[in-house]
């Protein structure tokens, strides 16, 4: 006997003291219903139902087992809706912060379409124990996706912010503070003086650019000093399109790194083929990575 559906019809019967009105609410057939509440007596050795008169009422057993059947069944959706809200959310997408939003988007709406549902995370959330793609930062020579960086500025009044075309290259060697010039502070986001390898701390140094010119400053900060004139900011071409700066790549091999990782097991649209390709792309798009720069 499947006790929670009978359970179901008891506590439908107790609440509309009627079984054909209970067999309606339940879309079931009256004689069901009623054979099931009988099974139910017979299971439990007891008349839940005081049928003798012209309304049913419940017996004293059937008063006693009503909130018990109705905690039971309220566990058992509860416990429904919970697994299948943790198979919905399975896929997790983890994204460093400042990545950029559109390609995101697009990837978001790609795994819809293939059935996928999928939940986004920053970098600062535990890794999921789920299946997941996750992107980490990485030295670029071990790298899935490679971002140039290069030097985001206030535009001059006469030109424009950066755009779709592609900027002239500077040196990094070009920010260096100048004797007797205007002192310019070059502003690195933490993501990248964190970097084990100092690989752009030792770049800078080698272009004449020491710590106490290269400074730490978190995202927002460093955006704002970089629109009050006050800085150069060191940063991804997606980064400076999103707050208006110009933009220009560095003639140096000054990059950012990021590797994918994957907890298996992936969906079966992701695991290989066109669909993993276009996913792929518009997640090294996400952390501004050029054509030839996704892997």
């Amino acid at each position: 006997m499947d006790l929670l559906l009978h359970l179901r019809g008891f506590a439908a019967v107790a609440d509309e003291m009627s079984v054909s009105e209970a067999a309606l609410e339940l879309g079931v057939d009256q004689p069901l219903l009623s054979r099931r509440l009988r099974a139910l007596e017979r299971e439990l050795g007891v008349e839940l139902l005081d049928r003798s008169r012209r309304r049913i009422a419940l017996t004293p057993a059937g008063h006693a087992l009503l909130p018990r059947a109705r905690h039971l069944l309220d566990q058992a959706d509860h416990l429904l809706r919970s697994i299948r809200r943790h198979d919905r959310e399975r896929f997790v997408v983890g994204v460093p912060s400042g990545c950029d939003p559109a390609p995101l988007a697009r990837l978001v709406a790609l795994l819809e379409t293939e059935g996928v549902e999928v939940r986004l995370a920053s970098d600062g959330e535990e890794a999921p124990e789920s299946s997941a793609w996750l992107v980490d930062a990485c030295d670029p020579d071990a790298a899935t996706w490679v971002t140039p960086l290069g030097a985001a500025t206030r535009p001059a009044e006469n030109l424009p912010a950066a755009t779709g075309d592609t900027p002239p290259p500077v040196s990094l060697g070009s920010l260096r503070p100048r004797r007797g010039g205007e002192r310019t502070q070059v502003l690195a986001l933490p993501r990248d003086l964190d970097d084990p390898a100092g690989r752009l701390r030792r770049l800078a140094d080698g272009a004449g650019i020491g710590p106490t010119a290269l400074r730490r400053t978190p995202h927002q900060l460093a955006v704002a000093e970089t629109l009050a004139g006050r800085g150069t900011m060191v940063c991804a071409r997606h980064e400076a399109v999103t707050y208006g700066l110009s933009w220009s790549p560095f003639i140096d091999p000054v990059a950012r790194g990021h590797r994918l990782a994957e907890l298996q097991p992936v969906p079966g649209p992701l695991a290989a083929g066109e669909v993993r390709a276009q996913a792929l792309a518009l997640l090294g798009a996400c952390v501004g990575a050029p054509e030839e720069g996704r892997g």
